[in-house]
């Protein structure tokens, strides 16, 4: 039941996390670089990938000078034989959170199977040795301070220009490029190697995976589409900044889309998860954009990014402090109207019963073990905190008594409202057969 209340809580603090970037986005329409969005982006993926531990990280620094404070507590519990069939009973509760990874994993799967497709399309392209594309694709990465060398290759089917690598980039081109004018060919070119030197392929596919593990969230696959349009349209920028015609380079991605309009039946790019140039479903956004956008200089655009930058900084910190702090799904919460932020001492919500081991049940054999824990400020036990003080016999139980402690749930202590860690929580766990007989 934990694991998919824990994976509830990511959903919704996602929900959250992508709205805050999305109004930003907003706010900012108008004002803002195609640079600055794709800036407004990335933070937001980046917020998401730290989502998980933050939870762990913001608590234990707000707890440093309050938790040496915090008294233990000794308990007794007692497991009888009959517990050993009950660990391995599955609830619909455990079963939803299996269904959930299972799903997750069948969709990261597509990463395998898109390796695989990118690796024959790649073996059967060929190499492009026409001089006048190996010095242009020189020329264009020196201007871009690549220092990676940049492979071309002419691949059949394709119908997008794509670009993917981290060590050794590569551009895959259509069989259409034989055909291209230098002013189109060097518009690609361009293109592809902003993607590059962004390392834009590597931020597709985390983002690709961020959304896999929370693809129950329609609004963190909605924050990869548009992370994706604005990388497009952060490259478009790039072309018309280096003095490029908004007219001339519309024509040219137009005359490419056309142009490999005979290979779009495959919709083998779609399938190789890469940073394609031509999207379908935004061509005609990107064209409009091209046409209509009042392109900043150089200058200009570095300035706006810095500002840019500086904002997501600050609203990342602020809101993976917020996320941190809080949860949005807590288990066995129980609320009193009447409370007040009044000092109040640790309470068991949920103690998980061990299994007795089945061949010290079948031998007869009883016992104790003797454990010492921290429970956080959340009412969570701190698993690197569990320690077996004794036992008796030695090493029969105590598996079962550390796996059971560190599913256990407290109510927090709280000290002057604020809730504290209570270290050298103690719990004794005495295993007795059901039938006394059968110890002897």
């Amino acid at each position: 039941m934990e694991q998919m209340i824990w994976i509830m809580d990511l959903v919704g603090k996602s929900v959250v996390l992508v709205v805050v970037f999305a109004l930003a986005a907003s706010l900012f329409a108008s004002r803002k670089s195609a640079e600055s969005h794709h800036l407004l982006w990335l933070g937001c993926m980046f917020c998401l990938a730290l989502m998980p531990v933050m939870p762990v990280v913001v608590p234990w620094m707000l707890s440093q000078e309050t938790s040496a404070a915090a008294a233990g507590a000794l308990f007794e519990l007692k497991i009888t034989s009959g517990a050993t069939q009950q660990g391995s009973q599955l609830t619909l509760i455990d079963m939803m959170a299996g269904l959930y990874v299972i799903v997750a994993m069948l969709l990261a799967m597509r990463l395998g199977v898109a390796a695989l497709r990118l690796r024959r399309l790649t073996r059967s392209a060929r190499m492009v040795t026409d001089p006048r594309v190996t010095a242009e694709t020189a020329r264009l990465a020196t201007e871009l301070q690549i220092a990676r060398l940049v492979s071309v290759r002419v691949g059949r089917d394709l119908d997008s220009p794509v670009s993917f690598g981290l060590f050794r980039p590569q551009i895959l081109l259509p069989a259409a490029a034989d055909d291209w004018s230098e002013a189109v060919l060097r518009d690609v070119l361009l293109h592809e190697l902003c993607h590059i030197k962004r390392l834009d392929w590597i931020t597709s596919l985390v983002s690709y995976l961020i959304a896999c593990a929370l693809w129950i969230n329609p609004l963190v696959w909605f924050a990869v589409r548009r992370l994706h349009e604005a990388s497009e349209n952060s490259c478009d920028a790039a072309v018309l900044r280096t003095g490029r015609a908004g007219p001339d380079y519309a024509e040219s991605l137009l005359g490419v889309a056309t142009g490999c309009i005979h290979a779009r039946r495959s919709r083998l790019t779609s399938q190789l998860l890469v940073q394609t140039m031509h999207d379908r479903n935004t061509l005609k956004q990107r064209i409009s954009r091209v046409l209509e956008e009042n392109v900043m200089s150089s200058q200009e655009s570095k300035r706006s990014a810095r500002r840019t930058l500086a904002a997501v900084v600050m609203l990342s910190v602020a809101m993976m402090g917020i996320v941190g702090s809080h949860q949005v799904l807590k288990a066995q919460e129980q609320p009193n109207p009447d409370a007040r932020e009044v000092d109040q001492e640790m309470i068991p919500l949920n103690t998980v019963e061990p299994m007795y081991p089945k061949q010290a049940a079948d031998e007869g054999i009883e016992g104790w073990v003797h454990v010492r824990f921290t429970v956080t400020a959340d009412g969570m036990v701190d698993s690197e905190s569990v320690r077996v003080l004794d036992a008796e016999p030695a090493y029969t139980f105590d598996h079962t008594a550390v796996a059971a402690t560190k599913q256990f749930r407290f109510r927090p202590r709280v000290v002057a409202g604020q809730a504290v860690d209570v270290p050298n929580v103690q719990y004794v766990f005495r295993y007795q057969l059901q039938n006394p007989d059968a110890a002897q």
